[in-house]
């Protein structure tokens, strides 16, 4: 599951949805704040409507009271229009009170003032129909109207006042509440903001940062030389496949370098093998010439034992040559059918002097089993094995033992060659040092000839560390070759 974010067009896609959210969160955060603000300025300036409207009707009140003692006692003829035109902008502030109420104590509080006004008028309106006051109508100025009626309207008044306190006192608290919750969310988009860099920070060291630094490393190794080279496949899906196509690159650059090794390798046999061949065709053919007129004559039977043996030696000698130079171009085999074992002996016939003259010692082990037979071109494999075993002869020293060990199995053959050298300081197969100094062997192209004599018979050839030190070369053939 993980792997599929571990893209850098998924991580970038994650990354912008993760601002489109934090843009989002702000917007929200503020657009809260915003309608709130809206809700509780629209709150302030309906309470402060009401706070002005009452002080207004109050105003108004103590206005037309005004009126009713002028009319009373100074006998003012404009004192009843004054006080009906009191009266009617009183009534149109207490229905404006009435459509800002929002709630039923509110409606209470105003019907309140309403009927204390309402009690005042009917009192009042009565003086105003008596051209002299009496006994009745100043006591109801003194006592009634003043005493009870305007301490009602009073009592009401400060009924309301007290309720659009308490509730501007809400207003007050609600707003520092939430002045205190604005930083907390003006800290949340910060937080989110800052985590989020972070994030992407860890991401982009660990997963395109380093990786692209081991890529760009590894790039340079490769391009010093050094083929083997393997760029770490970690970070984005972009940069594995990026370090998958170098090192496949590298692994192409390591087959073309040996391609193009074999390639100089054939084209400096090219020029070196006619020359040689020449020059050993002629004397074998003398050597041949020589011993075949001899054998002819008169001589005793031993020396012409001897001369045949010459004679069969110079015309293997002749073959190998002849195959020697068909490794310069395409190699077709000419099969027989014979033993691994019987290959091994004829080639092991020419090397027989040099064991005796370095001291060295030849074991043949599993040499009694019966050996299955296999198609082989006997000439061609007889060369093979006459280069390997003349590359241990020329590892070993006086004393030491070549031991060429022949196993059986149910569809393979087996034939390895012990030496008791020094070992390998570089694969003989790739030409690749493995430490140390390099000492190459003196086997010239026996190697690749050898190799290239074994593959085209189906089979391979395998280096390794002998078992009491030295090289071991290991030869495998399938028994269906």
């Amino acid at each position: 599951m993980l792997k599929r974010f571990n893209s850098l067009q998924t991580a970038l896609l994650l990354h912008e949805l993760s601002f489109i959210l934090l843009v989002l969160i702000t917007v929200s955060a503020g657009g809260i704040w915003s309608v709130f603000w809206q809700q509780n300025s629209a709150e302030s300036l309906r309470i402060g409507s009401m706070n002005t409207t009452v002080q207004n009707v109050r105003g108004e009140l103590y206005r037309q009271l005004k009126e009713v003692f002028d009319a009373s006692f100074l006998h003012d003829s404009d004192a009843v229009d004054e006080y009906q035109s009191y009266t009617g902008t009183i009534t149109q502030e207490l229905e404006t009170l009435n459509s800002l109420a929002s709630d039923e104590q509110e409606l209470i509080a105003i019907k309140l003032v309403s009927t204390a006004y309402t009690e005042f008028y009917e009192q009042t309106v009565v003086l105003f129909r008596a051209e002299i006051l009496g006994v009745e109508q100043q006591q109801l100025l003194d006592h009634d109207l003043e005493q009870e009626t305007f301490a009602q309207l009073e009592l009401a008044f400060t009924t309301l006042e007290q309720l659009l306190t308490s509730k501007q006192k809400l207003l007050t608290e609600s707003r520092a509440r939430w002045s205190k919750r604005l930083i907390w969310l003006a800290l949340i988009p910060l937080l989110i903001a800052i985590s989020l860099l972070l994030v992407a920070r860890r991401f982009v060291r660990r997963n395109v940062v380093h990786p692209l630094a081991d890529v760009i490393d590894g790039a340079k190794l490769i391009s010093k030389g050094d083929l083997d080279h393997n760029i770490p496949l970690a970070g984005v899906i972009e940069l594995v496949k990026l370090s998958e196509a170098i090192n496949a690159m590298a692994s192409d650059l390591v087959s073309s370098r040996d391609r193009l090794v074999e390639t100089k390798k054939q084209a400096a046999m090219g020029e070196l093998v006619p020359l040689v061949a020449h020059n050993i065709r002629n004397p074998l053919a003398g050597i041949r010439a020589a011993s075949q007129v001899a054998r002819d004559d008169d001589i005793p039977e031993n020396t012409k034992d001897t001369l045949s043996d010459i004679i069969v030696a110079v015309d293997r000698l002749e073959s190998w040559v002849t195959s020697l130079l068909s490794y310069l171009h395409p190699m077709k085999p000419h099969l027989s059918e014979t033993t691994l074992i019987n290959v091994a002996d004829n080639a092991l016939l020419l090397i027989e002097l040099q064991l005796v003259d370095k001291s060295i010692t030849l074991k043949r082990l599993g040499w009694d089993d019966s050996a299955s037979t296999v198609q082989l071109d006997g000439h061609l494999f007889e060369q093979a094995l006459f280069n390997l075993v003349q590359n241990a002869l020329e590892a070993s020293k006086a004393g030491d033992v070549i031991t060429l060990q022949y196993e059986q199995g149910m569809d393979v053959l087996t034939l390895t060659i012990f030496d008791e050298g020094k070992g390998l300081t570089f694969d003989p197969l790739s030409e690749q040092p493995q430490s140390g100094d390099v000492k190459r062997l003196s086997c010239g192209l026996g190697i690749p000839f050898a190799q290239k004599i074994i593959k085209q018979h189906g089979g391979t050839l395998t280096y390794h560390e002998g078992p009491n030190g030295g090289t071991a070369v290991e030869i495998k053939l399938m028994l269906a070759s």
